[in-house]
């Protein structure tokens, strides 16, 4: 996690020199079907790594001439799973997100100056769409009842696609609600197959070290712009 640490440093350095900043929270809700498994000793079904809140830190550059503003992205979350019968499992993910919110109803704007100060109605100068790519480190943890001990970490890219609708409270602070859908194409989790050690097929159900994810999420972003007087 050495490398996101520096990247996190970067980010708030840049954050503060340039006083344009944002942190935000998300809830994520997370289908990985590769992971998905029934335990035998009750049949109950286990949804890894399961669903929580996520938290980022951004820095806000907006490009001239257009409204299309690029936020990179720093986001922490971690999954816990406490699986009866079976044991601990946790899933920590720290990412890069490389943000692109394009404001398709304004896109000449008016101004370079907040959304509070722009003219026009709340809709046509606060919608875009986002559009997100992403690289992440996942970290896995397991520690199961029958002794079984696992440590890995992985790497895997993504894309996101989302809507918001940034709130000028003042020239300095921006509220933006938002959702979208992040899709990872090839996520791994080692040894979650080998340390489970369960039939591989269940009905629909799989377990194996390697699995998409789909995440839906929602969230909310309070954006600073304190070089505004």
């Amino acid at each position: 996690m050495s490398k996101i640490g520096l990247l996190l440093v970067f980010s708030l350095w840049m954050g503060i020199a340039h006083a344009q900043f944002g942190i935000n929270s998300t809830f994520r809700f997370n289908n990985a079907p590769g992971w998905n498994f029934t335990n035998p000793a009750n049949n109950s079904i286990n949804e890894l790594p399961g669903n929580n809140f996520a938290f980022g830190l951004d820095v806000w550059i907006p490009l001239k001439g257009v409204r299309l503003d690029f936020l990179p992205e720093l986001n922490y979350a971690r999954y816990d799973a406490e699986i009866v019968d079976i044991g601990k499992l946790e899933n920590q993910m720290g990412s890069l997100f490389l943000n692109l919110n394009l404001y398709f109803l304004d896109l000449e704007g008016d101004c370079q100056c907040p959304t509070f100060s722009k003219s026009g109605s709340l809709v046509n100068k606060g919608l875009f769409l986002q559009i997100s790519p992403g690289w992440s480190v996942f970290e896995g943890k397991i520690d199961l009842f029958n002794g079984a001990r696992a440590r890995s970490r992985s790497y895997a890219p993504s894309i996101g696609l989302g809507m918001g609708l940034d709130m000028g409270l003042s020239d300095k602070i921006t509220i933006t609600p938002f959702g979208g859908v992040r899709y990872y194409p090839k996520a791994r989790w080692f040894g979650l197959e080998e340390s489970l050690e369960v039939d591989p097929s269940i009905g629909d159900l799989t377990v194996s070290n390697e699995s998409s994810i789909t995440q839906v999420y929602a969230g909310l972003r309070l954006g600073f712009r304190f070089d505004k007087k």
